[in-house]
């Protein structure tokens, strides 16, 4: 994922805005999606719309997602944006790992972490809020 880059960020406030509009016609008050990982593996674990009614809505409706790329030539990486049309429920997935990524990159390896972000739609308001996992450990050192 390309979170961290500067094309990241940027992507990600472009599709904020493209995911309120889509979720204000899609009649969606507010999105839930929950989140673990550990082990070099994690995904979505839950998603949840309301008004429950509303979820079909996710797999028929469509928007334009903004997508950062990377692609080495010439010895360096170089990132760019791409658009793509995909569905509703792709998108959020997108969206929710590209931001966990821009801040916790790295969250699903070893132990691991988890979270959840919560969209309010009519209070514009986005929340993320994160786990991250690790054990704990103490060195002690003796000689007689």
């Amino acid at each position: 994922m390309f979170g961290y880059s500067p094309q990241g960020y940027e992507a990600l406030s472009t599709n904020r805005q493209r995911l309120l509009d889509a979720l204000n016609a899609a009649a969606i008050t507010e999105v839930t999606i929950r989140y673990s990982g550990g082990g070099d593996e994690g995904d979505i674990s839950e998603v949840i719309v309301q008004p429950e009614s509303c979820l079909p809505h996710l797999n028929t409706q469509r928007l334009v997602y903004c997508y950062a790329r990377g692609e080495y030539r010439e010895g360096a990486c170089y990132y760019f944006l791409e658009d793509k049309e995909v569905l509703l429920d792709d998108a959020l997935r997108d969206f929710v790992f590209t931001w966990v990524d821009s801040h916790h990159s790295g969250w699903e390896i070893n132990e691991g972490g988890s979270g959840v972000m919560t969209i309010h739609v009519a209070e514009d308001d986005f929340l993320l809020e994160h786990s991250d996992y690790y054990t704990e450990s103490l060195d002690f050192a003796y000689s007689l």
